[in-house]
This record gives structure tokens, sequence and C-alpha cells, in this order.
């Protein structure tokens, strides 16, 4: 099964963008937190009241999704493709799931927080705001490197059931103690997968959820290494 990478979007703690329009963080005492970093007029050119209200899990996916899909020029309510979505995760949603189960320690639940209590809930977002149609959902991957979200990525694509896929890593920033073997890096990084399109960075090809080769014939072992490397073609 093979399939072209056709855009790409990170929303990072050092940087966030696509090829063409990388936004650099100014280096602060420690790292910058990414919540604040990601301000709705750098991501979305209309007003959407929600960008302000998301969690900084929520925001900085929904950022991702938002340059990837520009980076591959498919505009919001301009197209007619059916767009599914899936996202590997680590941490989800967890902190908060935390936040929230305080507020209602506290005898005063907080609706804000309870919105954002889903790791689905900026797919959800996404797809309202873009107008996308088609299938989401979330994979809970250990080991993050979003793989298995590629290859059901490029197997949607190769059964006909979507035009276009959009499939990539979301974790949290998260300040509690995690295992060092799953080198969690906070943030997002999303693709845009299709069939055969005018242009691209080039055709991936799926074995298995654990082999995917790109168009070089090397295996690909991290979305992140894979991005960055790709990412230096421009299309």
């Amino acid at each position: 099964m093979d399939a072209c990478i056709t855009g790409i979007g990170w929303a990072l703690k050092d940087s966030m963008g696509y090829p063409t329009r990388v936004h650099k963080f100014v280096p602060e005492k420690g790292l910058p937190h990414i919540k604040r970093k990601i301000k709705r007029k750098d991501v979305i050119d209309q007003s959407y009241k929600p960008f302000g209200r998301m969690d900084a899990f929520s925001k900085q996916g929904f950022a991702a999704i938002s340059f990837a899909l520009n980076d591959a020029g498919i505009k919001k309510g301009a197209t007619n493709k059916a767009v599914n979505m899936v996202a590997s995760t680590a941490t989800g949603c967890l902190e908060t799931d935390i936040r929230y189960w305080k507020t209602v320690a506290d005898n005063v639940p907080s609706p804000a927080a309870f919105a954002y209590t889903l790791d689905s809930c900026f797919l959800g977002e996404a797809g309202i705001y873009f107008g996308l149609t088609g299938e989401s959902f979330v994979i809970n991957e250990e080991n993050t490197n979003g793989l298995t979200g590629l290859y059901f990525a490029i197997e949607m694509i190769h059964s006909g059931d979507s035009d276009a896929v959009l499939c990539g890593i979301c974790n949290s920033d998260i300040k509690f103690a995690q295992p060092a073997a799953l080198k969690i890096i906070p943030g997002s990084l999303f693709f845009v997968i299709e069939k055969d399109p005018d242009q691209s960075y080039g055709r991936v090809t799926a074995v298995s959820p654990e082999i995917i080769y790109d168009e070089n014939k090397i295996e690909i072992t991290d979305l992140y290494d894979f991005a960055k490397k790709i990412a230096a073609k421009k299309k």
C-alpha cells in the first residue's frame, strides 16, 4: 500500500508552522509553555471563540492540523474532499483530566475543563472549523513514534475510504514523572496523506504498522525524524 505526503504542520516548544512558514519562538529561561505561545491569529485568520478556551493539548493539535492543511493547499470550506483524521498520543489530555477532577473535589466542577476531557476533542474542533467530513479517532501509542497512525492513514487512502487523511502525534507537556524510555516530545505534528496529488513531498509505502518505507526505500522509524527529513524538500 502506498500514498503521498502533501502537507506537514507542527506546533512544538521551539517553533510552529509548516516548511514554507516557520514561526520561531524567542528562547526563554527554561522551556516555553506551548499554550502561552500559540495565539489564534498565528494559526487561523478568522475569529473562532472555542480556540481561546481550548486546553494546551487541544490547542497544539488544532494548530498543527491547521498548518498541515495550509501546506497541502486544502482551504477552509473550499474542498469536497472526505478527510479522515487519526492522532497518536501517549499522554492524551491527562493534564486537563486532572485539573477537572480537582475542580470536582472542590465542589465547583469546571464546564470549561470538562469540555476537553477527551483525547479526541481537538479533532472534533478541527472538523467543525475546517468543514472536514470523515472518520476521526485517537490511538494510544506508548512509544509515540506515530507509525501506527501513518499505517492506518495509508490503508484508508488505499481502500478508497477517504480522499485525504490527516495523521500525526499530539502529546501534552506533562510535568510529573514519566518513564524515561517513552521519550515524549511535547507538542503536535501532523501530515496530510493523499493518493495521487499533483505535488507532494514523496510517496510512502506501508508493509505493516511497524514497517513503512519512504520513496527511497529507507525505513521510517519516527514521524518527527521523517518530518525533518522531507520538510527540507519544500515540495
